[in-house]
């Protein structure tokens, strides 16, 4: 299953519930890959157990810039079991002018990359960067489904996520007819607070509760402080209520998988 993680806006925790539910998912017995779509290069320093300099120079940009390199040469562990990454660079975001020159042949790469790959994970998650451009449209085509991150409390985030869900629906009338519209997952909640009540009560009215994940991931320092160690809330504090939202959310995921929606089963 592919899938990606997008949002038209920055700090919607994009990285952190790509990287939570992955470690989430495996351990629940799931193999996962990572494929860090953004050249700021969030997932890539999140999950690595060294620093992007110390595994050598085969990336996601050699990849995209047309080098003569196999998929696989371009993914390494993590340091959780059954994690895996595809890393980026800062500099891959230069390659997007190139790619422009030719947006019909640049838009396939990535399901190129894909088809490599796709039998060797059960779950493969785009993360992408806080636009709507080339890298996002590259991981929407080659993905099964979308899900879109919303924090509560910002007019601007709500903003984001329609243009985010408009961006899905174009690509699945056109380049990407079996790509789905997941779920929204509602980041940074507390209900103790109107701002989130109201913000929760409007996203479930406007986009139904099949749209919505059930699960919501809490305001919590845990998760704050694990992005400060470079590790998971689940490695950080595997006993917070952040770390048990993220197991929440990962047995809600396969359940959608195996139950609700057969046609994107497992």
């Amino acid at each position: 299953m592919v899938i990606s993680v997008i949002n038209n806006k920055g700090g919607v925790a994009k990285t952190t519930t790509t990287c939570n539910l992955a470690h989430a998912l495996a351990n629940k017995g799931k193999r996962v890959l990572v494929i860090d779509q953004d050249p700021q290069c969030n997932s890539t320093s999140a999950l690595l157990p060294a620093p992007i300099s110390h595994i050598g120079e085969r990336t996601l940009y050699d990849l995209y810039s047309g080098a003569d390199t196999l998929v696989k040469d371009c993914i390494y562990k993590t340091q959780y079991d059954d994690v895996f990454i595809m890393p980026n660079l800062p500099t891959t975001a230069s390659l997007e002018y190139k790619l422009y020159q030719d947006v019909a042949a640049s838009y396939m790469m990535g399901r190129k990359i894909i088809n490599q790959i796709v039998d060797e994970y059960d779950f493969i998650f785009y993360d992408c960067p806080p636009t709507l451009g080339m890298w996002v449209i590259i991981a929407l085509i080659s993905s099964d489904c979308a899900i879109v991150p919303v924090t509560v409390g910002s007019k601007y985030a709500l903003d984001g996520l329609v243009a985010a869900i408009d961006a899905i629906e174009g690509v699945s009338k056109t380049a990407n007819p079996s790509l789905k519209f997941l779920r929204l997952l509602i980041n940074r909640v507390d209900l103790r607070t109107s701002a989130s009540k109201v913000t929760v009560d409007f996203i479930k009215s406007r986009f139904g509760t099949g749209k919505v994940f059930d699960t919501t991931i809490p305001e919590n320092t845990q998760i704050m402080q694990a992005e400060l160690a470079g590790k998971t809330v689940l490695r950080h504090a595997p006993q917070s209520v952040g770390a048990k939202r993220y197991r929440d959310l990962a047995d809600e995921l396969i359940s959608i998988f195996e139950n609700e929606q057969p046609g994107l089963g497992l």
